[in-house]
């Protein structure tokens, strides 16, 4: 579980502690509002190279070199211990057991500056920046495979034997012994290759044909060779591919041949299969690619200076939304060849805020399929998604078991008798009442004290005048900069406006009207209808005053409505409303 990141003095944080509590293996949805500091956490593990913390100067806290940055993590290790590791500018103990990636928008502005009759003349242009998916391509290594020499070491009947000359080009073959290396290393201790050596004594001992011989094995000894310590695992891996045997005896024969051919050179057969392994992942990335290239141009990757590149066309020759999905996979791509500890942690930087639903979608599933490869080698992903949009806009897109962490903890304190009327609201002694006079405007007075005290809500706020008298306090609370219960805001919010459009209207049947139409956007309509209209911004806030005066069990109802009254533009369009 990652508990604890506190980031110290990187961009706009000077100092925050975010305590997340955070399972792995999930999608977790960090939200906070634009400002907060989402680019300078990227920015924090973007910065960390294995031994320190490397900042750009304008990327320390007030760009100033003497505030000295650190990184802090605090996580449960997998056998329940904790683990409190940090980075600085002269260390980093993070990187010993955590690996981290970072993604990001790739699109930076770039300036060209010519010059025409002494005088200068710059423009600046968008550019994606190249994405260098594999830093240094490993050497092209054949595997030292001989069948004549594998035909000599096996003996006389070693017409039984198949060559495993094109197979070894099969990449999906290559790729599967690169997770059995150490089953390929104890095959060829001496127990085992006594055992072996006995089976094949055993068939040298026969006599006919090639296809006699594969039946004689079948039927004789092929049992024994599944019993064989390490050799099973091999020979029940190559039965599970289609690479043309007919017979799973055929699929053990190879099995033993590389055995020995792994034994023979073992860094050269590793060298092989890390080449094979390339060649594999740029045939998949290649595929993907093309599988999203929705633009007229070529995108695809290359091989450049010894590493293998992504280069994009010029920001104006592509859709946003092209060469966002597209950079995103090839970013994927490269966070699946960096990430390799049994703990790492992912970064996605607002890349989500900006696709559209289609797109959304595909990153959505490269994702998922991302972390179930980790899950199923039995390492730990985080993927932490920083965005600045309501999480409910993910719920259409929502992965089937992701969890939203709120970053800005800001100063609310829920008042519990807010939260008993929104959840008593619908009760039916009260519930007409509760929405004509306290949660719109009325300029009618209740008195519904008994109800309300029946039902554990404050008695007073029975009567609507002190209920409003409550609102206005917390309001002034909120715009002050005190401690301040949002749902309440909310409330007097709605209030508020009503109460403005409501004082436009002249006649007693118009404001009858006004009162006995339901839902403060139908009002606002209906004032406009008679003339009058209301300030976009009153319509703007419906967003925060209805989201504000439900409550939903088993929901996060409080960081949601909280994290826009933080934001400045809403608490400025606010103010300007209780003026």
């Amino acid at each position: 579980m990652l508990k604890v990141i506190e980031i110290r003095n990187i961009k706009g944080i000077d100092l925050k502690r975010f305590e997340l509590d955070i399972h792995p293996n999930k999608p977790s949805i960090l939200v906070a509002p634009n400002g907060f500091g989402k680019s300078s956490l990227a920015t924090a593990f973007n910065s960390m190279n294995n031994n320190r913390i490397m900042l750009n100067e304008d990327d320390y806290y007030k760009e100033d070199p003497l505030n000295e940055p650190k990184i802090s993590i605090e996580y449960l290790r997998a056998d329940g211990t904790s683990s409190q590791l940090e980075a600085t500018n002269s260390s980093n103990t993070i990187s010993s057991e955590i690996d981290y990636f970072v993604i990001n928008n790739q699109t930076k502005p770039k300036g060209n500056a010519s010059t025409f009759g002494g005088f200068a003349n710059a423009k600046a242009t968008l550019v994606i920046e190249d994405v260098v998916l594999i830093d240094r391509i490993p050497a092209n290594t054949s595997f030292s495979y001989s069948f004549r020499n594998i035909q000599t070491q096996f003996g006389q009947n070693s017409k039984v034997l198949p060559n495993l000359k094109a197979q070894l080009t099969n990449l999906k073959l290559i790729e599967g012994l690169s997770q059995l290396y150490s089953s390929l290393e104890k095959a060829n201790r001496v127990r085992i290759q006594e055992k072996i050596n006995t089976i094949i004594e055993d068939i040298n001992n026969q006599n006919g044909t090639e296809t006699a011989l594969i039946d004689w094995i079948t039927a004789n000894r092929l049992s024994d060779l599944k019993q064989i310590d390490h050799l099973k695992e091999i020979g029940n891996f190559i039965s599970q591919l289609d690479i043309g045997y007919n017979s799973e005896t055929k699929s053990y024969l190879a099995a033993i041949q590389l055995i020995w051919l792994y034994n023979q050179d073992a860094g050269n057969f590793k060298n092989a299969c890390i080449y094979r392994n390339y060649l594999l992942d740029k045939e998949r990335f290649d595929s993907t690619l093309t599988t999203f290239n929705s633009t007229w141009k070529n995108i695809r990757s290359s091989e450049t200076g010894g590493k293998l590149i992504v280069r994009f066309p010029k920001a104006i020759q592509i859709s946003n939304g092209q060469r966002d999905i597209l950079t995103f996979i090839s970013m994927l791509f490269k966070a699946k060849r960096k990430l390799r500890k049994p703990t790492n942690i992912l970064i996605i930087d607002e890349v989500f805020d900006y696709l559209d639903d289609a797109n959304l979608i595909a990153a959505q599933y490269y994702i998922t399929t991302f972390i179930k490869e980790f899950d199923s080698s039995g390492r730990k992903i985080y993927p932490l998604i920083l965005t600045h949009l309501n999480p409910n806009y993910f719920k259409n897109f929502a992965f089937s078991n992701q969890k939203v962490y709120y970053l800005d903890k800001s100063i609310i304190q829920v008042n519990n008798n807010i939260v008993r009327l929104l959840r008593k609201r619908e009760d039916p002694t009260i519930k007409d009442d509760v929405a004509k006079y306290l949660l719109h405007y009325n300029n009618e007075n209740i008195n519904k004290r008994a109800e309300f005290r029946t039902l554990g809500i404050p008695e007073l706020w029975g009567e609507g005048e002190n209920f409003n008298i409550f609102l206005q306090t917390e309001v002034r609370n909120y715009l002050d900069g005190r401690v301040y219960c949002p749902f309440s805001v909310c409330g007097a919010l709605r209030v508020k406006i009503e109460e403005i459009a409501f004082n436009k209207l002249q006649s007693a049947e118009s404001k009858t009207t006004f009162l006995e139409t339901k839902k403060t956007r139908n009002k606002l309509e209906k004032v406009e209808d008679m003339g009058f209209i209301s300030p976009e911004s009153h319509y703007l806030l419906g967003i925060i005053y209805n989201e504000g005066m439900h409550w939903k069990e088993n929901h996060d109802n409080v960081s949601p409505v909280a994290s826009k009254l933080e934001n400045l533009t809403i608490k400025k369009l606010i103010q300007d409303i209780f003026i």
